[in-house]
């Protein structure tokens, strides 16, 4: 299939563009925002907060692992309507969110719907639906992230600062459920069917998500793939001692967020044609070197403009795991179950989401630097791409 075999199929790839992209109500940069909000309508302190959100977290992950299965049995315009009206519900929880309970709850509903289904049922969909183009295909859809950044934190900082956070979120929940029918307009009825035949990048046969739990390479290569989810909230999350230590003025930080923006976008589209040159196998125990690079620069004593490069680096290390992450278990197990073994990595990464504030903030607590803790992470980032190195050496 030529690249601009992808042309005829614009609506579809468009469809999961904007469905990744909506995928930002229940992505951390998104809900960060109205933290400051919160603690003061319900009266919780920093820990307490973040307590509620990572045990929203860590339930919307196992649940993924059962929910992602969906995908594989149900119609995919179901599908999305499920995933769009689950997220417009965890909306309106939070709108109308009287304690703790149902603001963790409405966590747990737009963390599952949105972070989780909506970017499984995305990236699910076009790996299966495309082949020899499978990564130019799945940076197109992934693409739909980069653009929601640049774009929705200032659109909901703007909202809740002209009608208040609850009428956000209520906003927010009735421009999911009209955003649906423009999804599925743009899907229309032709959704491409792939020939699995005749690649070289092929998986031999179609496993099952019990093969694989019991495939040693799966656990191998999920290191690697929880590399950048991993390192990247861990950077976020604890960035405003990450700023102080480096002197960096918040506005200024703020403001080099740009650079990610732009760099992952710009990863994206350079991964995509990468990928389907030369296989995600040959490519994933090298995607980690832009962060690499990304924690090594935290050592220097550079000075303000240190901050747009480590985050420009961290931006291309994010596009290319983002694409590798939607093509390599096709490659590796086939297309019939993808969705029932895409949702165990999924749920791996929002784990591991969940898990980095906390572990960085104890560290933080026992007196440790960022910059020390960025040496950490770097030697994970080592261990985990010689760990997928050997995986993708053993046969089948």
């Amino acid at each position: 299939m030529p690249p601009n075999a992808l042309i005829p199929h614009w609506r579809f790839l468009s469809a999961s563009f904007l469905l990744v992209g909506l995928s930002a109500v229940g992505q951390t940069f998104v809900l960060s925002l109205f933290g400051g909000e919160w603690r003061e309508a319900f009266g919780l302190s920093h820990g307490q907060l973040g307590m509620a959100y990572s045990l929203a977290t860590l339930a919307s992950a196992l649940l993924l692992l059962q929910a992602g299965r969906l995908i594989d049995h149900v119609p995919l315009r179901s599908m999305i309507l499920l995933v769009l009206f689950g997220a417009a519900a965890g909306s309106l929880i939070l709108a109308f969110s009287t304690g703790v309970i149902l603001l963790t709850l409405g966590f747990f509903v737009l963390r599952l719907f949105g972070q989780g289904l909506m970017v499984h049922t995305a990236q699910t969909a076009v790996a299966r639906a495309f082949h020899e183009n499978r990564g130019k295909a799945v940076s197109l859809a992934a693409a739909g992230l980069p653009v929601a950044e640049a774009i929705v934190p200032a659109l909901m900082v703007g909202l809740m600062t002209a009608i208040g956070w609850r009428s956000t979120w209520g906003l927010t929940a009735a421009a999911l459920v009209v955003l649906a029918a423009l999804v599925l307009a743009l899907l229309g009825r032709n959704i491409p069917v792939t020939d699995s035949t005749g690649s070289e990048q092929a998986a031999s046969r179609d496993w099952t998500r019990h093969e694989v739990l019991r495939d040693p390479r799966f656990y191998l290569v999920l290191p690697a793939l929880m590399g950048a989810p991993f390192v990247i909230t861990s950077l976020f999350f604890h960035q405003v001692p990450l700023a102080e230590e480096q002197a960096w003025a918040l506005d200024w930080l703020a403001a080099s967020f740009v650079a990610f923006a732009a760099a992952h976008l710009v990863s994206l589209f350079l991964a995509g044609p990468l990928v389907d040159r030369f296989g995600s196998r040959r490519l994933l125990p090298l995607h980690l070197l832009p962060l690499l690079l990304a924690l090594f620069a935290l050592q220097l004593d550079a000075g303000p403009w240190l901050a747009p490069v480590y985050l420009g680096l961290a931006g291309l290390g994010m596009g290319i795991a983002n694409t590798l992450m939607g093509v390599v278990w096709a490659e590796l197990y086939g297309i019939r179950h993808l969705g029932a073994i895409r949702a165990v990595g999924q749920a791996a990464m929002i784990l591991a989401t969940a898990v980095a504030p906390v572990t960085i903030g104890m560290l933080l607590d026992q007196g440790l630097t960022m910059s020390t803790i960025a040496l950490f992470l770097a030697g994970y980032l080592l261990a985990a791409s010689a760990l997928a190195r050997q995986g993708l050496r053993r046969n089948h």
